[in-house]
């Protein structure tokens, strides 16, 4: 049986999840919360040599390809992150999970059918899913700014802001479709941001 608690920072790049995971992890754990932060793609050391391949902008990579090395870190990363830290009752938090590939592969790619997407991911997860997920909603201008301003731009950031339009579009409706779990968090400045989800988390954890 699956114990914890499994939050999820979804959005478009550079919209300032790995930030705000950090202070959430940071909030919880002074609270005395026993929390694990990850990411994908990248969360174990597997993953890490996969993200950089995905990431590499002087590689070109089938779209399936694409699709099938998330899928293999996501595997990775749930097998040795992910589940063992909820069996062990931790909280989890991590920077993006299935919800990227649905989004980057299926609504903004369309590399195939949303509904095998799903199931592929559902397989890949060994259906685990989050308790919530924060959808960070920030204008593809702004976020791909911060992010091309951070390192020039991974492989998918030099995409362009037409393809981040696409991405934002993706989550909105993903966000409608999955309203008990998707929580949409507007701009605001990093602090403010960081308190509503400080309080949103805490409210469901007392409620869990």
């Amino acid at each position: 049986m699956r114990e914890g608690f499994f939050i999820v920072f979804e959005g478009p790049d550079g919209s300032g999840k790995s930030t705000q995971a950090d202070l959430l992890y940071r909030s919880l754990s002074r609270d005395g919360y026993p929390c694990v932060i990850t990411e994908e793609p990248g969360g174990t050391s597997e993953g890490i040599k996969i993200r950089e391949i995905l990431l590499n902008p002087a590689l070109t990579l089938c779209p399936r390809a694409e699709l099938f090395l998330f899928l293999a870190d996501r595997t990775e990363h749930v097998c040795r992150v992910i589940q063992p830290a909820l069996q062990q009752g931790k909280i989890v938090i991590c920077s993006r999970y299935y919800y990227s590939t649905l989004v980057y592969q299926g609504m903004a790619r369309k590399i195939a059918d949303m509904e095998f997407l799903e199931q592929m991911n559902l397989y890949a997860v060994d259906n685990i899913q989050p308790d919530v997920v924060f959808y960070l909603d920030v204008s593809p201008e702004q976020g791909l700014s911060k992010a091309l301003d951070k390192s020039g731009g991974d492989r998918i950031e030099r995409e362009g802001v037409d393809f981040q339009h696409l991405v934002r579009q993706g989550y909105i409706e993903l966000a409608s479709r999955h309203k008990d779990t998707f929580v949409v968090v507007n701009e605001g400045s990093i602090e403010e941001i960081s308190n509503r989800i400080y309080g949103i988390t805490k409210r469901r954890l007392m409620n869990d």
